[in-house]
């Protein structure tokens, strides 16, 4: 087969190969078809094949010519075509030249690649030249549509020798059912005139362009590996899944998922630093894993799903939603949340979280009781709870036991302990050291008569006297002043009318002005403070709210407006209106001389709001003495006393109902000591607050004695 037509003078090059690479499924064959022809007034060579094969390229044709003079400065411009059939399969070869050179010069070359087929030529005019004394020949060239094949890929020399001069290798194409081409153009630079070409006399190359088969295209692939923090159950408090890429190219992009299901559709786009990227498995109350897809720039894709974690994070949410206290014990009850891997274990503590009593439940809520502590003291409170995962909740709080009812701590200071049955004559003895008692339907209460030295108290900036122990333990005071007063107006906070502070007489309308607190046309109605109630409110919340926490409002204060209309017995009769009424105190009081320390009605006992007993109407738990508590500590309707604790030299008010007879009455300490009774409008009435200390407080110091008064820490 002649391949090769020697020009006369022109030593012009051109040739043109055309492949076509097809790819079918299992043993991969191709084909391409290469056609050569010389320019010029040359002739066409005969189109061959060549066939790429699983194991390498089989060449039959090539492109040859054997010149013995060439021109320097010529330029020519070949092609190849790449045709690549299939079901999207990224196959990798190499462009290359297979021929002889020997030029000494090298040849130089360049290749650019394109989609498109480009129809692009050099057109070259030979040229003479003088140098010195002699003729010179060359050729100047100009490229065709060279501009539109863009910027070469890859340049070099064919250098002197046989062989193979490999353009570019690694090149991929993807296979389609219609077929995928790709164009490749390869220039070539004959030796210019620069060169010396006395060097190159004779020099001959020949040979052809085609391709050969490559490396093994690499799918893309991923590796995912873990870093976990263990839990406990199969649980992990963390899970840093770290994604590993391994591609052909380095031009890819990866998406990713978290799924509770098998797998998912990738949809986030991942953030990747050499060649990885981390995500983090958030809490959740199911197992998660990781799914992958890694695409190359050939969409070849690689994909795969981690293994799947329970994750946990999220420390559960711990309160202690009430706590009681004893001398000896603190019982608290915590509530628990935890919203992915559930409650696993409470723990205990009462040092401040140096040992624990670990209790092994999923219960929402528990009720510990921490036993044999010390009365009186502070214990820090510590409670954990641990989920499933091992993740820890924790709140603390501060609780003191009880110091033991201060009733306890009173009681051991009175040795000599008398129940009197006597009420129609004074007590005027000294009674220090003594103390009294009565049984009622709550219990025993303790009371103080007569004349004792021991019953003083500092609390809150002020001096007190008790009056009793209540049934419940609760201390019962009343006030004495800004110091260890006995007598004179420093033993009251002001003077007022008990009720209606003007002068016209309205307190004659109504029986219901001799309430605390009364309602129009109601025995026992909570509808509107009086105005010995505002005082004594303003007074607390401007003096006492800093000591709240020491104040009980269950205990209560009684002002018991049982009505009768007649005065020697109850009959339940009257209490509204202008109705002649007699109420329970006047009977038991100024009739009977009987007093009694209970309350006869639940609506007349003052209480707060957050109380077990009474009618719940008070803001502050604040109140006055009783006229029934008068009668106790010695005092007599009618008969002066100037020897017993609570006389002061003072008119002062008692909470106790009298009657209403051409007007509206209640109870008053006269002057003498002695119970009387009167309009609720006298102005000149003393305020002397009672309050209710809480049956846990504790006595830091003092004996009792106006000098050494008992301290309220």
């Amino acid at each position: 087969m002649k391949i090769l037509e020697k020009l006369k003078n022109k030593k012009v090059f051109v040739f043109y190969l055309l492949g076509v690479l097809l790819l079918s499924f299992g043993v991969s064959f191709a084909y391409f078809l290469a056609t050569s022809s010389v320019g010029g007034d040359g002739v066409v060579g005969t189109n061959v094949t060549a066939t790429v094969q699983s194991d390498g390229v089989v060449a039959d044709g090539n492109i040859g010519f054997n010149v013995t003079d060439i021109y320097p400065g010529h330029t020519e411009i070949a092609s190849i075509k790449v045709t690549g059939t299939g079901s999207n399969q990224a196959l990798m070869f190499d462009v290359v030249f297979n021929g002889n050179n020997t030029f000494n010069t090298p040849i130089n070359y360049k290749i650019y690649k394109s989609n498109n087929n480009i129809d692009a030529s050099y057109t070259c005019e030979k040229k003479e030249g003088v140098v010195g004394t002699s003729k010179s020949y060359y050729e100047e060239c100009t490229g065709n549509n060279i501009d539109e094949l863009g910027t070469s890929i890859g340049s070099g020399t064919i250098n002197k020798g046989e062989g193979i001069t490999t353009f570019k290798s690694d090149e991929v194409i993807v296979t389609s059912e219609e077929g995928t081409e790709v164009y490749y153009y390869v220039v070539i630079e004959f030796p210019n005139s620069d060169t010396n070409q006395n060097e190159d006399m004779g020099a001959s190359i020949s040979g052809n362009i085609t391709i050969q088969e490559g490396n093994k295209y690499q799918q893309p692939e991923l590796f995912i590996t873990e870093n976990l923090t263990s839990g406990n159950n199969g649980w992990y408090r963390g899970a840093i899944l770290t994604t590993n890429i391994t591609t052909q190219t380095g031009n890819y992009q990866a998406e990713y998922c978290i799924t509770s299901e098998d797998s998912c559709i990738p949809n986030e786009t991942a953030s990747i630093t050499n060649n990885s990227f981390d995500v983090t498995l958030d809490s959740n109350s199911a197992s998660q894993k990781l799914c992958v897809r890694v695409t190359d720039e050939y969409n070849q894709i690689g994909e795969g799903c981690s293994n799947s974690y329970k994750v946990d994070n999220t420390n559960p949410t711990v309160n202690i939603t009430s706590s009681e206290v004893t001398e000896n014990s603190i019982s608290i009850t915590v509530s628990g949340s935890d919203t992915h891997s559930g409650i696993y274990q409470y723990r205990f503590s009462s040092d401040n979280g140096s040992s624990y009593t670990d209790i092994t439940t999923s219960d929402s809520s528990y009720t510990y009781t921490f036993e044999n502590l010390d009365s009186g003291t502070s214990y820090n409170i510590v409670v954990q709870i641990i989920d499933q995962a091992g993740n820890v909740g924790s709140v603390s709080q501060t609780i003191e036991t009880d110091a033991g009812f201060v009733r306890d701590a009173l009681l051991a200071n009175y040795s000599t302990q008398l129940t009197r049955n006597n009420f129609s004559t004074t007590v005027t003895n000294t009674t220090t050291g003594t103390i009294y008692y009565a049984d009622t339907s709550k219990g025993r209460t303790y009371y103080f008569a007569g004349n004792p030295t021991d019953n003083w108290v500092s609390f809150g900036g002020f001096y007190w006297r008790i009056i009793r122990i209540n049934e419940d333990g609760t201390i019962r005071m009343i006030y004495q002043g800004t110091s260890a007063n006995t007598t004179g107006t420093g033993t009251q906070l002001q003077t007022s009318a008990f009720n209606i502070t003007n002068s016209s007489d309205i307190y004659n309308t109504d029986n219901m002005y001799v309430g605390y607190m009364y309602t129009e046309n109601q025995v026992h109605g909570l509808g509107t403070s009086s105005t010995v109630k505002e005082n004594l409110d303003t007074w607390y919340q401007a003096n006492l709210i800093g000591v709240a926490d020491k104040i009980d409002g269950n205990a209560g204060f009684c002002g018991d407006r049982q009505p009768s209309t007649s005065s020697s017995t109850s009959n339940g009769s009257g209490g509204t209106g202008t109705t002649t009424t007699y109420y329970g105190g006047y009977i038991r009081l100024q009739t009977n001389k009987s007093p009694s320390f209970e309350c006869q009605n639940e609506s007349d006992l003052y209480t707060t709001s957050g109380s077990s007993q009474g009618n719940k109407a008070l803001t502050y738990p604040i109140g006055l003495i009783s006229a029934d508590e008068v009668a106790y500590a010695g005092g007599v309707y009618g008969i002066s006393n100037n020897g017993y604790y609570l006389y002061t030299s003072q008119y002062y008010w008692t909470l106790s109902p009298f009657f209403y007879s051409s007007g509206a009455w209640v109870f008053p300490v006269f002057q003498d000591g002695s119970l009387t009774g009167n309009f609720v409008d006298y102005a000149e009435g003393g305020i002397r607050p009672v309050i209710n200390l809480k049956a846990n407080v504790k006595i830091t110091s003092g004996n009792g004695t106006s000098s050494n008064p008992y301290v309220i820490g």
